[in-house]
């Protein structure tokens, strides 16, 4: 019973050592790298950034951004690579650039302009009906 549970103890902490993920030697590169995992979302858990995430992909995705930086990417690099991979959903801040980006980014500004003009609009109209309308002449008791 104490030799099981000896080796169960042993065979958790050997399990843990090599599950744990590798940081990188230059404290430089481990905040870049850290800072690129906040940036970056889990595909399995949507809405959760890498550097939180318990899944095993995001396990993959955080080794993987590691062996980037200390193969040299750039930040940019990384990124891209990510995108290239999963999509824009993987990025938290996503480019947004083009047509596409002005359209998402104009969009409700435009649509305000427009509900302002038509109130504009309507509310004139009010007035000048108002205007135009005879007075009512008192009625004789």
């Amino acid at each position: 019973m104490i030799l099981r549970s000896l080796f169960l103890g042993i065979a958790a902490c050997l399990l843990a050592l090599t599950c744990a993920a590798q940081a990188l030697d230059d404290p430089a590169e481990e905040a870049r790298a850290q800072s690129l995992m906040r940036e970056l979302r889990c595909v399995a858990c949507e809405n959760e950034p890498i550097s939180q995430s318990s899944a095993a992909i995001a396990e993959d995705m955080r080794a993987r951004v590691r062996v980037m930086i200390s193969d040299g990417a750039s930040d940019a690099e990384v990124r891209d690579w990510f995108e290239s991979r999963y999509g824009e959903f993987v990025l938290f801040r996503p480019k947004g650039k083009g047509l596409e980006g002005m359209f998402l980014w104009g969009a409700p500004f435009g649509l305000l302009i427009i509900g302002g003009l038509i109130a504009f609009g309507v509310a004139r109209r009010r007035q000048a009906g108002s205007a135009a309308a005879e007075p009512v002449a008192p009625e004789d008791v």
